[in-house]
């Protein structure tokens, strides 16, 4: 099975501005996902649209995501940590990778930055095939 990796213009500037060690995560989770897609994966991987019920522009946000595909996954910088959820058997970290889920065996990385603030792509950073 063949899974294949993009980057979108916007996402290769912020990964050429990180340090070696946050690039090297992030190679970690593109080899994963060019062997063996999504699953397995020790960072948790979620879809973008589980937005908060409080966030005022919750219907907004979640229609972007859907609309782009968006999903994320943490790469454990500058740590890895155990998962909140009492089920979780993925780690959690304080900075993510967006992406878009172009199939089940295409993504295409378009930005990179912290949970908290947790910032959707904006329209400059999507992959445009």
């Amino acid at each position: 099975m063949s899974f294949s990796v993009d980057f979108s213009p916007h996402f290769i500037q912020k990964y050429d501005s990180i340090s070696e060690i946050e690039q090297n995560l992030i190679d970690d989770f593109v080899f994963h996902f060019r062997a063996q897609g999504l699953q397995g994966f020790k960072g948790k991987v979620a879809p973008t649209d589980n937005v908060p019920q409080i966030d005022p522009d919750r219907i907004d946000k979640i229609w972007w995501a859907k609309r782009h595909h968006l999903f994320h996954a943490h790469i454990g910088y500058p740590a890895w940590c155990p998962s909140r959820n009492p089920w979780g058997t993925y780690l959690t970290s304080d900075f993510l990778v967006h992406f878009q889920k172009l199939s089940p065996k295409h993504i295409a990385l378009v930005d990179y930055g912290s949970h908290n603030p947790f910032l959707i792509p904006e329209r400059k950073a999507l992959f445009k095939p």
